[in-house]
């Protein structure tokens, strides 16, 4: 057992956690809170987190591959453009290439802007279960509204996202979740929505994860040390493709309300259990 309380085993642990609930839409960081408050560990600031979403963002990159180097590509045509980036292209992945910068950039502003008032926010194991209650409402709206595909995303979808992925990081609030739902606000397919969610994910949660390894000194004080980071960041990579592969299918054939049930039970168990 390493000084900030978790062994290798518990690392295993929470990279499944991570893995399996950072695509599924029951939000990732309750999950993670929940299982370090029952397994009794100490948080190095976001150090840990950081590393199993290293593992995520890369399962993601590989099972998007195709999609991924499709939109890289097509960066380079968009900034040579006289007319710039915000100019609606003719090519789908231009299209999606510039939503997914804006909504990256709007949840990055506001992000920053309530950096404070949200780190105070995952201090309360009782407060995210309370706001996984919200998830589960939210879900109920994951119903079909239009037959758009992803390459006909524009720049309002872009900031509407960006928007609802904002809201995600309140812990509680499931990223893929209220993602999803607000792709399909928009008229997005179910299987298109679900490919715009994880595919923003890709430079949110990187972001995210740069951004915190201001903490990386900390954790190495508490006793994480590079190695035991790096088997639970394989763990979560290996557990957020399955899970990518399952809800892939899943959501072809049906809505996501079964999740809503799920987030309402556990979080009414964490309310009713945790000190």
């Amino acid at each position: 057992m390493n000084p900030a309380g978790a062994s290798v085993l518990d690392l295993v642990i929470l990279g499944i956690v991570q893995g399996l609930t950072e695509f599924l839409p029951i939000s990732s960081t309750a999950h993670l809170l929940f299982a370090e408050h029952y397994l009794g560990m100490s948080r190095p600031g976001l150090v840990l987190e950081a590393a199993l979403h290293v593992g995520t963002v890369l399962a993601a990159c590989v099972l998007f591959w195709p999609d991924v180097v499709g939109i890289v590509r097509s960066i380079p045509g968009l900034l040579r453009r006289s007319e710039g980036v915000g100019a609606r292209s003719a090519d789908p992945w231009g299209r999606m290439a510039v939503a997914i910068v804006t909504s990256t950039a709007v949840t990055a502003a506001l992000g920053f802007a309530l950096a404070g008032p949200l780190e105070r926010m995952f201090e309360s194991v009782r407060a995210t279960a309370a706001q996984l209650l919200i998830t589960g409402l939210i879900l109920l709206w994951s119903r079909e509204r239009g037959m758009r595909s992803a390459g006909d995303a524009t720049v309002r979808d872009g900031v509407v996202l960006g928007l609802a992925q904002a809201l995600a990081i309140v812990p509680g609030i499931s990223r893929s979740g209220v993602t999803i739902v607000a792709g399909l606000a928009l008229g997005l397919r179910r299987t298109e929505a679900a490919r715009f969610s994880f595919l923003m994910s890709i430079p949110a949660i990187a972001g995210a994860s740069v951004f915190a390894l201001k903490d990386a000194g900390m954790a190495t004080r508490m006793g994480y040390a590079p190695l035991e980071l790096l088997v639970g960041a394989v763990v979560a990579g290996i557990s957020g493709g399955l899970a990518i592969v399952w809800l892939v299918d899943l959501i072809k054939r049906q809505r996501l309300i079964a999740f809503s049930a799920y987030c309402w039970i556990v979080g009414l168990l964490v309310l009713l259990t945790a000190r």
